[in-house]
């Protein structure tokens, strides 16, 4: 009774598609192309994390350079040291007042 049902469904089908072993690996393709863990679309997403991620790279690899940069002229003259103290702080001496100018924005 079940033979003839499914033989009944089974003649519906092409010919190559009767075949266990095709079944078998149409089957597999489609669990590892949609529903396994390293699917096509995971794929897709960890591609897209990586190339945001590589951008990321070269942006603070650019940002570092110039802090090293920076840390060097600092290190090398007092000058530099008390300028940026100044200028990035609002530091002052004892003796000194410290007026701000901003500049309205339009």
């Amino acid at each position: 009774m079940i033979k003839t049902f499914l033989k009944k469904y089974l003649d519906k089908f092409p010919k190559p598609f009767r075949n266990k072993y095709i079944i078998v690996l149409i089957f597999f393709g489609l669990w590892i192309a949609f529903f396994d863990k390293h699917s096509l679309f995971k794929q897709y997403q960890l591609q897209a994390t990586l190339a945001e991620l590589k951008i990321k790279q070269s942006f603070f690899k650019s940002e570092i350079k110039k802090d090293s940069e920076k840390a060097l002229e600092l290190s090398s003259d007092d000058r530099n040291l008390e300028k940026f103290a100044r200028e990035e702080h609002l530091m002052k001496r004892d003796d000194e007042d410290v007026f701000i100018f901003e500049e309205k924005k339009k």
